[in-house]
Formats: structure tokens, C-alpha cells, sequence
């Protein structure tokens, strides 16, 4: 796996493609509640150039004097205004970022990292299986599959869970793609008696056996999965089960990214850095690596 770098743009004689690790300001010019503790930003940035980005990259973006995370960037690769970034408030530099308003200044760096290889799904069946924010590093490559402007899968099906319905992130625009002829599938871990949930009770991966059956009795999917470690381990089982080659089965991972160069090791997964060589890895890649606990 091979770090994939934004293009390079020079500002104030730093190649900014080329040194992903110089944070750059950033104002935020929209901002719009998800649930009660996730949130998305847009922001764009303060005299440079937007870089262009591919789904599943991801951007080290905070507040001046409190610190950056890792985010992945969760507008469409076609929004050459500004990047929006889904994040729930987990932490101090969470909390900073989920507080700032617009007009705020937030600083960015990237985008970084290995993306989606959405031309596996080109002609074939294309399963997004997403767990709770899960959804966020997976949506600029639904709307790039669902537009067929570079790639055409034959059919695109986007598998949604989460624990309760009042946790489900981008509902309004689910339904948009519903009507549009993209197939949604949503789940709950549990609902409460008030609860008015149309959709299935349980755990997503549930999901997966009924979306990839076909008539023809074989399986053509290429499968794009982002959620908690345990999710992703029972819906990689749960898609080889219903015998989709690990090969093309894509997952994207999360870790505790610091450097995001690959220089200090916190996010090591066995022999990989998440932030030099994923975030994104195959299935086969993987082996049995998500099963194994973060230090």
C-alpha cells in the first residue's frame, strides 16, 4: 500500500501536496447539526487553492492550541468549493472543533491517505455496509457510484445501522437517494416503544446476506465497509459467508493517528501505519489484523 497525496500547490514557498504535515487555515463557512453529539463543518480554505481529494481520504484538521485529529473528508470529490468534515464530540480536540461556528477558523492538513478503489464497482454490484458514523468516510463514494460519472456499477446497494434511530446521520439525504432508485437498507440495534422505525431491528450485517443474493446464484460485489472494529469483522464474515472474495472486500480503518506521516508509530495495525499505508486495505490485506485490540 502506497500513501496517496493530494496535488501538489505551492503557497508561501511550501509545496503543499508534497508536505502534507504544514496545517493550513481553514474558515468554516457552514455548519449543520447531525444528532445530538456529531456535527458537520464546511470549511474552506484562506488563500490557497482547494485541493482535490478521492473518497476515503482523510484530512488532520484542529484548533490552534488544542490539537488536530484525523477526519475523513465526507462531501463529494465534485465540491471544488469548500470540504465538509462529520465529526462527533469524543475528546478535547473533538469538543473544540464540534464548538466552533461559522466564521470560525479551524486549521487543516491533506488530504491524505490510501481512498476507495471505486473501479473494482465498475459493472457490478456495489455494497456500502456503513456502522453508525461509519457512514461519513463512505458517502463522497456513494455519491461518486450513484452519479455513474466514472464509474457505473450495475446496481449500488448502501447498508445502514446504527444503535438507535435518533443516531442515524444524513437521513434526508438517504431518502433522496432512495427515491432515486438507490437501494436502503437501514437497521437498528434496538428501538423504544415511542420509537417510529419503518426499517429492521438488529444489526446491520443482517443486512448483507438478503442485499447480495441474486438470481443468477452468483455473487459480483464489490463491497466498501466503514464502522467500529468489531462491526467491520462480523460484516467482512458476514459477506465471505455470502461468498464475496476478500479481495474485494474494502474497509477503512481508524486508529490514533498523531504524525499522520508515518514518523511516530501511534497508529501501527501489525505491520501497517494506518495513516502512511491505509486507510483504507483489502479484506486479504487485512487477515485477521481488526481483531486484535488498539494499545
Amino acid at each position: 500500500m502506497s500513501l496517496a497525496t493530494a496535488p501538489a500547490s505551492t503557497v508561501g514557498g511550501v509545496a503543499l501536496g508534497a508536505v502534507p504535515d504544514v496545517p493550513m487555515p481553514y474558515r468554516v463557512v457552514g455548519r449543520r447539526d447531525e444528532t445530538v453529539d456529531v456535527v458537520t463543518l464546511r470549511v474552506e480554505p484562506l488563500g490557497m487553492p482547494l485541493f482535490d481529494f478521492r473518497p476515503a481520504q482523510f484530512s488532520m484538521i484542529g484548533v490552534v492550541g488544542v490539537g488536530e485529529v484525523p477526519i475523513s473528508i465526507s462531501s463529494g470529490c465534485d465540491d471544488h468549493e469548500a470540504h465538509e468534515y462529520t465529526l462527533r464530540r469524543a475528546g478535547a480536540v473533538t469538543n473544540a472543533l464540534w464548538s466552533r461556528r461559522i466564521g470560525d477558523v479551524v486549521t487543516v492538513r491533506g488530504p491524505i491517505g490510501r481512498s476507495w478503489d471505486l473501479e473494482r464497482a465498475d459493472g457490478r454490484h456495489a455494497v456500502i455496509v456503513a456502522g453508525g458514523i461509519g457512514i461519513a468516510p463512505l458517502r463522497a463514494a456513494i455519491i461518486e457510484l450513484a452519479s455513474g460519472s466514472t464509474v457505473a456499477p450495475r446496481r449500488l446497494s448502501v447498508l445502514v445501522g446504527a444503535t438507535t434511530p435518533a443516531e442515524h446521520l444524513y437521513t434526508g439525504w438517504l431518502g433522496e437517494l432512495a427515491d432515486s432508485g438507490v437501494e436502503i437498507l437501514r437497521a437498528v440495534d434496538l428501538v423504544d416503544d415511542g420509537d417510529d422505525w419503518p426499517h429492521s431491528v438488529g444489526f446491520v450485517t443482517e443486512l448483507i446476506a438478503p442485499a447480495v443474493a441474486e438470481w443468477t446464484g452468483t455473487v459480483d460485489v464489490a463491497a466498501y465497509v466503514c464502522g467500529p472494529d468489531p462491526m467491520m469483522v462480523a460484516t467482512i464474515g458476514a459477506l465471505q459467508r455470502a461468498r464475496v472474495a476478500a479481495d474485494d472486500i474494502e474497509v477503512t480503518l481508524e486508529r490514533n493517528m498523531q504524525c499522520a506521516n508515518g514518523w511516530c508509530g501511534h497508529c501501527q495495525l501489525g505491520p501497517l501505519l494506518v495513516c502512511r499505508d491505509g486507510p483504507v486495505a483489502t479484506a486479504a490485506e487485512l487477515g485477521d489484523l481488526l481483531e486484535r485490540s488498539e494499545l
